[in-house]
Order: C-alpha cells, then structure tokens, then sequence
C-alpha cells in the first residue's frame, strides 16, 4: 500500500521525536551514573565532569528541555559529545549507559538530517515544531489543579509577576539587579488562610546558600512598611494590608498577613521592589556561568508573567533565556538544589519583547509602564541598552519554581 506524502511526513516526525525523546532519557541516565553530580544546571555538571561552561551549557539543555525539539539547537557536534562522554566515563558513570547515550545520539543526528536534508535545516525544522507545540490538555490540567488548590490553600491571585532588570554595577565588571514582584487581585477565599510574601535574596552560584548582599528599596518605606519589605506604594492597593514578619529560611525575610475580607472584599494588589548590588560578575569565570533568576510559585494564580531585561552588554547574538519549571513537591530548607527529575514539562516558551525602550505591555496590569518607568529612574540606566524577553506560565502548579537562565557573553 502507497503512503501519501504528507503520511509519511508525518510519520518520519514521529520518529525524529522519538528519537529526540530518546536521547535525553540517555542523557540524563548518563548523567545520573555519575555520584558525585548534585542538580541539573551548567554549573554542577561542570563541578561534576570538568566540562567547558558551554558544552555544559549544552548537556543541560538537552537533559531539562520540556519539548524534545526544543533541544535540537543545543546539540554538540560529534568532537564535542565525544568530550563529554569521555568525561562521564572517567566520573564513574557505567559503560553501558555510555554506550546508550552514544547510540542514541547517533540515532536523532541521522534520522534528523534524513528528515530535513542536512544538519542547518535539522536545527531550523526542529526550532520551528518546538514553537508550535500545542499545549491545550497541559494547560487545562493545571486550570483544575488551579481551581482545586484555590480551595484547598484557601488563595488565590489573578496575576503574579516579576521584574528583573540586569545592568552594569558601579563597581566595574560586576552586574546589580533590580527586582519587582507581586500579586494583582489577591484574595482569600477563607479568612484565616495562610499567606507569606517574601522579600528578596541572592543564592550563590550553586544554589546552596543565601548569599547577603547590599539592598536598596525603589520607594522610600514609610510607617506601615515592616522593616525588610520594600514595598511600592505607587502600584500597590490603597491601604496596603498590614504585614507582619514571620519564619522563613535561614537568611530569607517573610512576611504574612493577617486575618482579612473574603473574596472581592478582601481582594488587594501588592507589590515590592529593591535594587540589590553588586550580585555577581558581568563575565562568565568558574563560579559564575551566567545568569539564573528564580520565581517561587507558592499561590494559586491565573498566570505567572516572569520579565528579565539584560543589558546589551551581556548578551550574545539572538541569545533568548531558557525557561524551566522545577516541581517543589520534594524540595525542602536542607535540599534546595533542584534535580533532573524535579523538571516538569511545561513546554514553556521565551518570548523576545526587543528593546526595553518600546512601549511593551503586560494583559491585565495596566500600570507595566510605571512599573518600567519607575525602575529606569531609580536605576538611572537607559531603557535602549536593555533587551527584554517574556515568559508567561498559565496556571502555575504549586508548588514549583520557574528558572530563566542563559549564559552571559564571554
């Protein structure tokens, strides 16, 4: 029996991703062979192989990308994976799992360049079936989890967001980060539920320990702001809920409110901002590979939104973050390293929003360009300078956190 053309088009990319899919479940596998490998990122297989931060980089991505073509364009060339398995092996990491690895890789390459002709058009194709995955059951299944956790928490939140903006330090060769987060239409849906806002903090390099740093607030903190909360009054409700410390972790501030309205009568918009120096080197060395932002999914909301900005400066050529949504459900104060199969699959896509001197917007927060006014002012840097890329997360499970990472420029 014939097969029509688009048959078997569609059958050869079902192969091709099973192949993909394939290869990462070897890479992980090999990875993991390795004892002496603690999380998933860059930094740690670079402590646990000697790898080059870039070819690190790569395994990485490979190992973590939610969507199997995604990982495509992080693929290492053949001198390169054969460093990287050779590393693996002296690590201790069985031979039979190299070998697999090996095998798999072998596999996705040739069926990849059968598929599209060559290895340029492999990447090309694979790039553009990443960006159309169709994630409708995905998120359907975290809109019940939504709705059931609302109950169950007792929270929830129409919108959460973040604002980071990396630029140059005044102190030469080292990057400061101006950091907005917040909450529009929080409410409760019981009285006495509990509810915690963190302010700010810098991990090290590994994600170990919190690391202190000197810390500015972009408002000036008047008789209602707890100490440690840098809270903006100028895009918050009108009167801001009373907070009050509480536990945290080690070297982590929190804050919860007390008792209030239910539903709409109790429903406010909160949101603080600080500029926190000096937080790590402009290049890439040893201990920095680059930059790792962190966005703590702890309620209930419709939709995550995560905005970084990064100074030209740091960037390289149609360099976009990478977006990783890590499941908390095991994490806890002693294990805050976040392993491979912590990764959950949420297909995430990082959008490049151009300039941060365009008049970009946000749905639903209709004060974006006072929030972005308000950090170029008080950083006195020039929106032009900046690149901003958008990563929007409906129906975040909790608990989880969402990663944006990349590299910075050599």
């Amino acid at each position: 029996m014939s097969v029509a053309p688009n048959e078997h088009s569609a059958v050869t990319t079902l192969r091709v991703r099973e192949a993909l899919l394939q290869l990462q479940t070897a890479v992980r596998e090999a990875m993991a062979g390795a004892a002496q490998l603690v999380g998933g990122r860059p930094v740690d297989l670079v402590a646990a192989f000697g790898l080059d931060l870039k070819l690190a980089w790569k395994l990485s991505r490979i190992a973590q990308s939610s969507d199997p073509f995604a990982a495509v364009r992080h693929l290492p060339g053949n001198a390169g994976w054969k460093i990287a398995m050779d590393s693996m092996a002296r690590a201790g990491s069985p031979a039979a799992r190299i070998a697999a690895a090996d095998a798999s890789f072998e596999a996705a390459i040739r069926l990849g360049t059968a598929w599209a002709g060559d290895r340029k058009a492999f990447d090309m194709m694979a790039a553009g079936l990443a960006a159309g995955s169709d994630l409708r059951i995905d998120v359907e299944h975290r809109r019940q989890l939504y709705f059931g956790g609302s109950y169950v928490w007792g929270v929830r939140a129409r919108l959460a967001m973040r604002f980071d903006v990396l630029g140059p330090a005044a102190k030469k060769g080292l990057l400061d980060c101006a950091t907005v987060r917040g909450f529009v239409d929080l409410e409760r849906l019981r009285a006495d539920a509990a509810w915690q806002f963190e302010a700010p903090f810098v991990f090290d390099d590994r994600a170990t320990k919190v690391v202190q740093h000197r810390t500015e607030p972009l408002e000036s903190a008047d008789a209602h702001t707890p100490l440690g909360l840098p809270l903006l009054p100028s895009l918050s409700s009108t009167p801001i809920p009373e907070l009050r410390p509480t536990t945290a972790s080690k070297g982590i501030h929190a804050f919860e409110i007390p008792e209030t309205g239910v539903g709409i009568e109790g429903r406010f918009t909160i949101f603080q901002g600080s500029i926190l120096r000096a937080v790590q080197p402009m290049q890439r060395s040893k201990r920095h590979h680059g930059i790792f932002q962190l966005f703590k999914q702890r309620t209930p909301v419709e939709r995550a939104v995560f905005d970084l900005l990064v100074h030209e400066s740091l960037l390289e050529d149609a360099q976009l973050p990478e977006a990783i949504l890590y499941s908390d459900l095991h994490r806890t104060p002693d294990s805050p390293v976040h392993q491979l199969k912590d990764r959950l699959p949420a297909g995430l896509g990082v959008e490049s929003l151009g300039s941060a001197a365009r008049r970009n917007k946000l749905e639903g927060f209709d004060d974006y360009a006072k929030l972005s006014a308000l950090v170029f002012e008080k950083t006195g840097w020039k929106p032009a300078e900046f690149r901003a890329f958008r990563v929007a997360a409906p129906y975040p499970p909790v608990p989880s956190t969402l990663v944006l990472e990349m590299q910075i420029a050599d």
